[in-house]
């Protein structure tokens, strides 16, 4: 016994990074071994664990993971936007680390547990007083209403963002500083960000994140090779991780993107680390699905993301793939019976209950009930009337899963289209709307992030949008779609919404304000006489705000009834104020 003792008093002691967290904040804790493992990224050499006990007693079993310190800096500080560098350098050894964030305030006890050829070895137990904290935990499913998202305290979650996917060029975290920086401060609250990047066409290169036009933040890549991450890519996603927080941005990371998997691309498959020609486990790129060995390498990468990342409150969704359906010989059942593998593997390792999501439109990947999120893409022709094109594509997607649905991709086809003839976004904006009020758990995330939004300076959109929903309780209500009861006057408008029982959010949008025909823009007339009868409300009298979309301010406060044999055209009837293009309007019974 004595000597067991002695044993354990000798063994490196645990240092507390974070010495005085709160509630849901990130306790971070580093062990420096006595030798360093030869490959600490797989689970058959070595692991380290946590046991991290409550205040309540109920304890958290949390995986470890390799980390290494970097300092960075800008090639050439007077570089602006992504003609800018970025620098890693080393900033002390590697070593393991274990973070984790606690719902409860009060004592923790930390046990860290090595396994590996020799057996099992525990540290001394480190202690780590959490204090009280203000944050309202972490994104889950609503039990309230499962079409919708909520902090497991019960505050409604409703994204409202755009894809993040990857930096340009080399200049790395400080593109996402610029970027998070501008839709936060426009009431901006989701970025999707991949795990994946871009080699470059020449296949002579080894490629490596930053030697093509993007890049997210890979674990494993050509460079490194099969089983081995590359720890300044994660540093990176740490370091965006740690700006989401800041700002109150959330983020979905996305472990797998389909064109490293699609024989079409010749720079791509050919050099992907898993092709058996390059040493790999897969012979077409359809064995990834099936492959014993390659699934175990994607329970590794999955195991190192949670130890890494799935502290993190902001951190909302894991997406396992990036538009899986592409993938070349594609076979529904076996990518559905993987999603279920991995989609089961996930939660028996994440102690944070993170939501999961995937992408495409594989209908049998989305009724697993191992996926938490429904989530497709969409893309119009410019001649489509976007918010329409947003309307009908999630009615058909959404309802057949109850579960909480929202478009992780969604634009105009052809980009340089769009900056050519809708500088000012108009058809962002009523994508935005659109997708906002069909009953979907958040709003459709933009995918032209770099070259429109960003070069367009489109964010004012959000924040209009994002005050317009503030203070919406979402899951609270059993919301339904909004009708009409009779024609429109103009005959043009339409009307989206939802309604609860004294309730509705709607926005009356004129799809003849902004159009395009032939490749150019057409304009249509403001609207200063517009009348409509919207259903869906009980009986009662309401209070109507009328909201400006590009201010996000009300300019207008009116009163109205609903008697449903009172009048032709029953339902609430609205006579907007002058508008042109669209106008919302929040409704609430009138309560004296």
């Amino acid at each position: 016994m004595l000597a067991f003792l002695l044993l354990l008093a000798a063994l490196p002691q645990a240092r507390v990074l974070t010495p005085q967290p709160r509630q849901y904040e990130m306790v971070e804790l580093e062990f420096t071994p006595a030798e360093r493992p030869a490959n600490p990224f797989d689970p058959n050499e070595v692991t380290l664990d946590a046991t991290v006990t409550l205040p309540s007693n109920r304890t958290l079993r949390i995986p470890g993971f390799w980390f290494q310190p970097y300092q960075r800096s800008l090639k050439d500080p007077a570089a602006t936007l992504n003609a800018r560098e970025e620098l890693l350098a080393l900033a002390g050894p590697p070593a393991w680390r274990v973070r984790f964030a606690s719902p409860e305030a009060g004592l923790h006890s930390v046990v860290l547990e090595v396994k590996d050829q020799r057996g099992i070895t525990r540290a001394q137990p480190v202690t780590v007083q959490v204090l009280q904290g203000p944050r309202p935990g972490y994104v889950r499913v609503s039990p309230r209403n499962p079409h919708y998202l909520e902090h497991e305290t019960g505050q409604p979650f409703f994204p409202i963002g755009e894809n993040v996917c990857m930096y340009q060029r080399r200049e790395g975290t400080y593109y996402f500083e610029r970027l998070l920086e501008r839709l936060s401060a426009n009431g901006g609250n989701y970025a999707r960000i991949w795990q994946e990047y871009y080699p470059p066409k020449d296949i002579s290169i080894v490629a490596a994140p930053g030697d093509a036009e993007f890049s997210g933040f890979p674990l494993e890549t050509q460079a490194t090779g099969l089983g081995r991450y590359d720890l300044a890519s994660a540093w990176r996603l740490d370091h965006v991780a740690s700006t989401c927080e800041r700002l109150g941005v959330y983020w979905q990371l996305t472990f797998e993107m389909t064109v490293w998997w699609n024989p079409r691309f010749a720079h791509r498959w050919p050099r992907n680390p898993y092709n058996d020609a390059n040493g790999g486990p897969c012979v077409k790129p359809a064995d990834y699905f099936t492959n014993p060995k390659a699934r175990e390498l994607v329970r590794r990468r999955l195991r190192y993301s949670v130890a890494r990342w799935g502290w993190s409150t902001h951190l909302a969704a894991w997406e396992l793939w990036n538009e899986v359906d592409n993938n070349g010989g594609f076979d529904s059942v076996a990518n559905a019976d993987w999603h279920r593998e991995m989609g089961a593997y996930l939660k028996s390792i994440d102690p944070w209950r993170h939501p999961i999501t995937t992408s495409w439109r594989d209908s049998r990947m989305f009724a697993l009930p191992e996926i938490d999120i429904v989530q497709a893409h969409s893309y119009w022709d410019a001649s489509y009337d976007a918010a329409q094109y947003a309307l009908q594509d999630t009615d058909h997607l959404m309802r057949p899963y109850g579960k909480p649905f929202f478009f992780g991709e969604q634009g105009v086809e052809d980009p340089a289209l769009a900056i050519q003839i809708d500088p000012e976004g108009r058809h962002f904006h009523d994508a935005l709307w659109a997708s906002a009020l069909s009953g979907a758990s958040g709003t459709g995330l933009y995918w032209w992030w770099h070259n429109y939004v960003e070069s367009k300076n489109l964010y004012r959109h959000y924040q209009p949008l994002a005050k317009f929903i503030q203070g919406t309780d979402w899951p609270a209500h059993q919301w339904k779609q909004t009708g009409l009861s009779r024609p429109s006057l103009p005959v043009s408008l339409q009307v989206y919404g939802l309604a609860a029982q004294d309730r509705a959010l709607l926005w009356i949008h004129d799809p003849l304000a902004f159009r395009v025909v032939d490749r150019k823009p057409v304009t249509g007339p403001d609207q200063s006489t517009a009348s409509l009868n919207v259903t869906g409300l009980a009986d009662g009298d309401y209070v109507i705000e009328w909201w400006d979309t590009s201010q996000g301010r009300v300019v207008r406060t009116d009163q109205a009834r609903v008697k449903l044999t009172n009048h032709f055209g029953y339902g609430l009837e609205l006579r907007p104020p002058p508008f042109r293009g669209d106008i919302a309007a929040r409704v609430t019974a009138y309560r004296p």
